[in-house]
């Protein structure tokens, strides 16, 4: 676990962050002594408690990142909120089976939210860091009900790399690709066989966030928080 205070000074914003997974990575963050703002798009009450929660919390702010106004909006109020925004974790995302989901909506929160919130912080004086919520999926992607939305987790994966060269060195890309950590609501998903014998937690994840958010020496790395997921061939779900 790192230093209560190797954040300190640090502002960050969490999009999908009232909830699960990204509030896991709020309390992580702020623990570490960042300065957070919490993005949501409908749990508003959850949002406004985990903020008053968090020991660093600042506000919460709503918006629909598939429009993109509206993540337009949400971006220029967390950098006026917090004065600027270093580090970026892009939690937000939409699962579903693929006869369940708008394919252009799925792309525009998946891949055009995240991507469109990264050049806005690399726009800034300073530049920042950024963090890429992936899947360990991106490792072995195969046919099932999910591809579409493995397809958009496999594309943003992609651009880490390439972002981390371009926009180096005032700016960090990197990625976090969770396993089987909390099958998503309405949804019943196994974990199958992991080599490690046991789920990921919420915790697993965002401490691994907050340690890529704290090293200044690593970008352009994708760290699988997966159990050994990724380690498996083809054969498991």
């Amino acid at each position: 676990m790192g230093d209560a205070g190797s954040l300190a000074g640090k502002t960050a914003l969490v999009t999908g962050g009232s909830r699960r997974l990204g509030a896991a990575i709020c309390r992580a963050l702020a623990a570490r002594g960042a300065a957070v703002a919490v993005h949501y798009r409908r749990s508003e009450a959850e949002a406004i408690a985990l903020n008053r929660a968090l020991k660093h919390g600042v506000f919460s702010v709503r918006g629909d990142l598939a429009n993109p106004q509206e993540r337009e909006w949400v971006f220029r109020e967390a950098a006026e909120w917090l004065g600027r925004v270093d580090v970026l974790v892009n939690n937000a995302a939409l699962f579903a089976r693929d006869e369940t989901i708008d394919a252009a909506t799925l792309r525009a929160v998946n891949v055009e939210a995240p991507l469109d919130l990264a050049r806005r912080v690399a726009a800034q004086a300073g530049g920042g860091c950024v963090i890429q919520m992936l899947d360990a999926r991106i490792a072995r992607p195969a046919a099932g009900p999910f591809r579409e939305y493995a397809a958009t987790k496999i594309e943003l994966a992609e651009s880490v790399a390439k972002l981390a060269r371009e926009w180096a060195p005032n700016m960090r890309v990197n990625g976090v690709a969770p396993g089987p950590v909390l099958a998503p609501e309405d949804v019943r998903e196994a974990a199958g066989a992991l080599p490690l014998g046991r789920r990921p937690t919420p915790d697993d994840v965002a401490n691994a966030v907050a340690f890529l958010a704290e090293n200044e020496s690593v970008t352009g790395q994708i760290l699988f928080v997966d159990g050994g997921r990724h380690l498996l061939d083809g054969s498991n779900p």
